[in-house]
Formats: C-alpha cells, sequence, structure tokens
C-alpha cells in the first residue's frame, strides 16, 4: 500500500514540477516586449477597401499594406495603374510604418525647409503613406500611388480611418 501512496504521490509531484515550469517559461519577461500588429486578414481587407473607395472615385492605382515593422503584408495592383505604382505604394507603406508616420510629413519638409530629408535610408518624401493605428499604437500602414498627390493622401487617410 506505502509503494503505491509514494509512487502516487511521486507522480504527483512531477507532473507539478513540470507545471510549475511550463507556467515560468510563459510568464511575461522584462527582457522581451510584445508588439501589436495588423493581421494579415486586417490588411486585406483594408486593401480591398482601398479598391472599393478608389473605384467610386474612377482611380486605377497599387495599394500596399504593411504590418508595424513596414513588411508588406497585402498589395493589389488595380487595373490600368501603371507599373511604376507598384514600387512607390510599397516604399510610401514601408516608409510610414518604420517611422511610425504618415510620409507626407516628410514632404512637407522637403518642399518647405528644402531639407535633403529624402537621402536618408528609409524616407520617402511623398504623400500617399499613412500609418494604421489600434489606440495610439502604429501596428501597420497603407501606402497609395497612382493618382495626383491630393487623391493619392485622402485615400490612404479614408482606408487607414477604417480600420476598427
Amino acid at each position: 500500500m506505502k509503494t503505491k501512496n509514494s509512487m502516487a504521490a511521486l507522480s504527483f509531484a512531477f507532473i507539478a514540477s513540470a507545471f510549475t515550469h511550463v507556467q515560468a517559461a510563459n510568464a511575461p519577461s522584462t527582457s522581451v516586449v510584445t508588439q501589436e500588429n495588423l493581421s494579415t486578414a486586417a490588411a486585406q481587407q483594408l486593401a480591398e477597401r482601398a479598391t472599393e473607395m478608389a473605384r467610386s472615385r474612377s482611380m486605377n492605382i497599387c495599394i500596399a499594406v504593411t504590418d508595424a515593422d513596414g513588411h508588406l503584408l497585402a498589395f493589389t495592383r488595380m487595373q490600368g495603374a501603371y507599373a511604376g505604382c507598384v514600387e512607390a505604394s510599397i516604399a510610401k507603406a514601408k516608409s510610414a510604418a518604420r517611422f511610425a508616420i504618415n510620409t507626407i510629413t516628410f514632404y512637407d519638409l522637403a518642399r518647405k525647409e528644402n531639407l535633403a530629408i529624402g537621402t536618408i535610408p528609409g524616407i520617402l518624401p511623398a504623400v500617399g503613406g499613412v500609418v494604421v493605428k489600434h489606440d495610439s499604437n502604429v501596428i501597420g500602414s497603407v501606402g497609395i500611388s497612382g493618382a495626383t498627390d491630393l487623391t493619392e493622401q485622402k485615400l490612404a487617410e479614408d482606408v487607414a480611418a477604417t480600420f476598427r
């Protein structure tokens, strides 16, 4: 009898020890932080919304959606959009996400202050790159290219504003 009870106690102790180890391994660390990010599904939805909005505004554009680090999650080139807007839309989205600021800010600085801001790696002084936020955190971005400056900027802002 004592052997069965001893084995049961030993088994329970082993399981409890293993469970405690797993809990400790999954406990939050002060050395690791969690970053909020746009999901691939949400990025695809934003690209679809941008396409619908652009179509309703008679625009043929390229749409890039990135995560918070500027990595491409979704891309659409509408029929009739010129080839040059592919890289431009991606560069706008990357620049906005990586610096957590709308690219129109860089554009305005370059124009008004005559700064060589465009020579800084990763910064694109152009309109049409807008951050997507959740609460106050930048979780991704939208880059629009293929239309006039003002229409690209307005569409990018409108698309980003649809994120919930």
